[in-house]
């Protein structure tokens, strides 16, 4: 697997450990190495951004599990930076697909994002939907169009798409300390109330991992739980799982884009309600079917691990 040791990866080896599949996963630095020691996985060391040895455990891997990504969290996000997010992401895939034999692998899961679906408005919409890239959607749409090709080749590739990942790391934990700390929310002005999906990272980990053997081929599968709700909704949830009060500060969309960048800007500012009747459909079951179980139990992990 690819980015093994990020927030989605590490919970997504511990399943697979669990469920008693020898994980091979790529890693960059020592740190990754052991902390996936840790969980059961053997580390690989290889960059998916340079050709080299790695490319055999790939190709000889019964399953391949992609998750890594060029970054996209912390700093401000320009324009530039997304255009080498997208040229990168495009040299990660053909280094790690190029190689891959139709022939012996079994499956792929790639992991994409909803960013990709973008603006969709107040209906619930399914995997047929027309895609209207916004915020990071832009900059993933050539990496998706190339995935054409391989699945042409015959590469055996099941698409994922997670709406937004919540958990006791990544971009939540900010919301977590904010709030603790009795501190101000910061949010966009006029979209505290635009509904999008999410799911918790405990669900998106097994939701891959059950499309490694339920998922059809060619097919792609949001990865959503049972009800969206609003930044507002998933913010008082939070605080309320925290006994803290809710204090947010709602910004103008132009100071927004001045602080973190005309991405994650743009990221903030649509709205989509996505179905997971269709993973749904494959027999998977939730076990945090909505942020009213899930965001309890992130809490009480990070007050926990504190």
């Amino acid at each position: 697997m690819t980015g093994g040791s990020g927030f989605i990866g590490q919970a997504f080896v511990q399943h697979a450990v669990a469920a008693g599949h020898h994980v091979q996963a790529l890693v960059r630095s020592e740190t990754s190495a052991h902390a996936l020691q840790k969980l059961g996985a053997d580390p690989i060391s290889g960059d998916l951004l340079i050709a080299g040895q790695w490319q055999s455990a790939a190709t000889g891997a019964d399953y391949i599990v992609h998750i890594a990504q060029p970054p996209t969290f912390g700093g401000r996000v320009t324009k530039e930076r997304a255009e080498r997010y997208r040229s990168e992401r495009l040299k990660m895939e053909a280094n790690l697909l190029q190689g891959i034999d139709p022939g012996t692998i079994k499956r792929i899961v790639y992991v994409g994002g909803t960013s990709y679906y973008g603006q969709q408005g107040k209906d619930l919409k399914d995997e047929s939907t027309i895609p209207n890239p916004h915020g990071w959607g832009p900059y993933i749409v050539d990496a998706l169009d190339a995935l054409k090709i391989y699945v042409a080749k015959g590469l055996p590739i099941v698409e994922a798409f997670p709406g937004g990942v919540y958990g006791a790391g990544s971009w939540y934990v900010t919301v977590l300390e904010t709030l603790h700390a009795r501190k101000r929310l910061v949010g966009l002005a006029g979209r505290s109330n635009n509904y999008a999906s999410s799911v918790h990272v405990e669900d998106c980990a097994r939701a891959i991992l059950y499309l490694l053997d339920h998922g059809q081929v060619g097919q792609r599968y949001f990865l959503v739980d049972d009800r969206p709700s609003t930044n507002y909704l998933l913010a008082e949830c939070t605080a309320r799982a925290l006994a803290v009060p809710l204090r947010t500060l709602l910004l103008p969309k132009f100071l927004v884009r001045l602080v973190i960048g005309p991405v994650i800007a743009d990221a903030l500012d649509y709205e989509n309600r996505l179905s997971n009747a269709k993973l749904r459909s494959t027999g998977f079951q939730f076990d945090f079917p909505t942020i009213d179980e899930g965001i309890p139990d992130v809490v009480r992990k990070w007050l926990t691990a504190r």
